[in-house]
């Protein structure tokens, strides 16, 4: 289940170039409505979700994964309403998807967590509503040691949205054991040591 999840999160985040949409308070969005067809084993047969993003007409390729992602709180979209597939993902957006997708949602968006002291140079440039998100992604070794700023407002590139994900998942123990496969990205040259 977290290889699909983070495969959707992956798509919808950094490979079509959608973006994480996290406006505090849209309650328009979540919008998820389930029918079933029990059977005997207790299994609800069709699941139903609608998107209210208004603006997903030529994203259609990414509905699944914007949909799974959706029904999980992963993502809510804007306060107009819409979900922005063509926008870059921030920083701080996908730091925000890497939290609710460790299910830490409701820690990062407690009192305790939101008034958290960062120690980052750049730490009065984190968005007040995600300060608590940035300081449980730090108890939870999703930043690095070295890493002196958050960077909010900068788009998330794909090999630190890669690694911020194989982190969130936990699943640093694979990439390590997979560290020495050859990848067969045209640019596979560029992708640090390490990485």
């Amino acid at each position: 289940m977290k290889k699909l999840v983070a495969a959707g999160l992956v798509l919808t985040m950094v490979m079509g170039g959608a973006t994480a949409a996290f406006a505090k308070g849209n309650d328009n969005d979540k919008g998820s409505d389930k029918s079933n067809n029990g059977n005997k084993n207790g299994f609800k047969g069709n699941v139903e979700i609608r998107l209210n993003f208004n603006d997903l007409k030529n994203a259609e390729w990414a509905l699944r994964y914007i949909a799974s992602l959706a029904n999980k709180n992963v993502f809510e979209g804007y306060e107009d309403g819409t979900f922005k597939p063509d926008n870059s993902v921030s920083r701080i957006e996908a730091i925000t998807a890497a939290v609710r997708l460790m299910g830490l949602r409701d820690k990062a968006e407690s009192s305790a967590e939101m008034q958290t002291k960062l120690n980052f140079k750049d730490a009065d440039k984190v968005p007040s509503w995600a300060v608590g998100y940035v300081a449980v992604a730090l108890e939870n070794d999703l930043f690095t040691e070295n890493d002196d700023a958050v960077q909010p407002q900068k788009a998330a590139d794909r090999l630190w949205a890669t690694t911020l994900l194989v982190k969130a998942l936990k699943l640093e123990s694979e990439a390590k054991a997979k560290m020495n496969t050859t990848l067969t990205f045209k640019d596979a040259k560029q992708i640090p040591a390490g990485q």
